[in-house]
Order: C-alpha cells, then structure tokens, then sequence
C-alpha cells in the first residue's frame, strides 16, 4: 500500500475485524478513530473510564435540568395550585409582568393577563392582582433555583462517584 497507510499513534493498537467487534461491545473501554482504511483502538484506564463516565452524567443531568426548568411550575397564587409556563419567552412574560407590578404609582387596582392552568390542565389567560403576580413570579424563581440547586447537588455526587457504576446509578 506504501504512503496510502495511516500512521497510527505510539498508543494505539491496529486490530482485525474481530477484536474490533469484541471491544465494540463495551464502548465505554476504548477510544476509536477511523477511516476508509484502517481502525484503531487504545483501552482506557480506569481514571480515563470514570472520568468520561462523569462527563457524560454532567451533560446528561444539565439536559434534565434545562428540561425540568422550561417544564412549568406550580403556584397557589390565585388561592389554588395553577400551573404557570416557564419556557425562556414565559420566563421574561413573567418578569415584565412582575415588574410592572411593582412601578411607582402603579393604582391599587392594577391587574394584568397571564397564562396558566388550573389543576385540570385547562389553560387559560387569567387576571392576576399585582400580588397574585408578583407571587406567581416569586414562586416560579424558587422553582428555578430549586432545579439549579437540585443540578449542583447531583454533581458534586457524580464528581465524588468512584465508579463508572456509582456515576451510572445517580438519576435526576
């Protein structure tokens, strides 16, 4: 083949088609680079196995946060439990709204339009009074942080985690 023949790196081993599919079947045990002509595979150690472990938990657990945060969230700011959208446009909806509600001279009668729904599913654009909102928006920042909380909580475990088996078994 002269010059055609990749040039594999000290730390790599060529391997046939064979043991190819044998590492294939624990892909958390190689690294692989390939191309039209050859494959090649290094073992990692078990720090390196750990440390990809965590990484992978770290994305996989900041996707469920990010998921859970534009989720919706509960308030009892109409005097019942309602669900209040939380999506990043929702998220700044409320905060103009809350802001609103807040500004000087505003009248003691001021009400503004929000989306939420009842504890049926039902949605709906209902008025809220300048307290009701500013307690949907209170109760929605709380929910946030609590997510955020929940999220650096989960990954001081996944750093403490000594195992590719323990950083597997934490869930969001």
């Amino acid at each position: 083949m002269g010059g055609d023949e990749p040039t594999i790196p000290a730390d790599f081993t060529k391997v046939t088609e064979a043991q190819w599919q044998a590492l294939s079947s624990d892909p958390n045990s190689y690294r692989y680079d390939t191309n039209s002509k050859t494959v090649v595979a290094v073992t990692l150690t078990t720090a390196e196995k750990l440390a990809d472990a965590q990484t992978a938990k770290i994305s996989e657990l900041t996707n469920a946060c990010q998921t859970a945060i534009v989720g919706g969230y509960s308030s009892s700011a109409l005097g019942s439990a309602h669900t209040y959208p939380s999506k990043p446009t929702d998220q700044a909806n409320m905060t103009a709204s809350v802001l609103s509600s807040l500004l000087p001279g505003v009248s003691s009668t001021w009400e503004t339009m929000f989306w939420c729904a009842d504890s049926s599913g039902n949605w709906a654009y209902v008025s809220h009074t300048a307290s009701q909102i500013q307690q949907a928006g209170s109760d929605g920042k709380t929910f946030i942080q609590s997510q955020q909380a929940k999220l650096e909580g989960l990954k001081q475990q996944v750093a403490a985690a000594t195992t590719v088996a323990a950083v597997q078994a934490i869930t969001w």
